[in-house]
C-alpha cells in the first residue's frame, strides 16, 4: 500500500516552517528592544601596517556582532540609542583592538578599529 504524497511532504513542510521560524527570530534579534536603532560602521585596520583586516570577528554592546569584510569594513546593527560599552575586535593570529562606545546616538556612527599584538 502506498502512502500519498501529501502525507510524506507534510514532515518536510514542517521541518522548512520551523527552520523559517528560527531564522526570522534570529534576524529580529536586538530589533524588538525599544528606542531609535544605531548602527556602528567601520574599518578594522592593522596598526602596525595601516592596512585593512579581513575576516575580523567583531563583538559589541547588548551582544550585537559583525565580522569584517575583504575591505576590513563592517557594519553592526541591533544596536539602540543610548547604548554604550566597547567594540572588541580579535584576529586569529591574537591581535586584538577596541574601540569604547559613548551613549549612542540614533543613526549610525563610522570608527576605526585598530589591531595590535599584545
Amino acid at each position: 500500500m502506498k502512502t500519498p504524497t501529501s502525507l510524506t511532504t507534510i514532515p518536510a513542510l514542517a521541518a522548512a516552517l520551523l527552520l523559517a521560524l528560527v531564522c526570522a527570530c534570529a534576524c529580529s534579534r536586538g530589533h524588538s528592544r525599544p528606542g531609535p536603532e544605531a548602527v556602528v560602521v567601520g574599518t578594522v585596520l592593522d596598526a602596525a601596517t595601516g592596512q585593512p583586516a579581513p575576516d575580523i570577528r567583531l563583538e559589541g554592546p547588548e551582544g550585537t556582532r559583525a565580522v569584517s569584510d575583504a575591505h576590513g569594513r563592517f557594519e553592526m546593527e541591533g544596536l539602540r540609542a543610548g547604548d554604550a560599552g566597547e567594540i572588541t575586535a580579535q584576529a586569529p593570529d591574537g591581535r586584538r583592538g577596541s574601540v569604547r562606545l559613548r551613549p549612542l546616538a540614533p543613526g549610525r556612527l563610522e570608527v576605526v578599529v585598530q589591531l595590535y599584538r599584545r
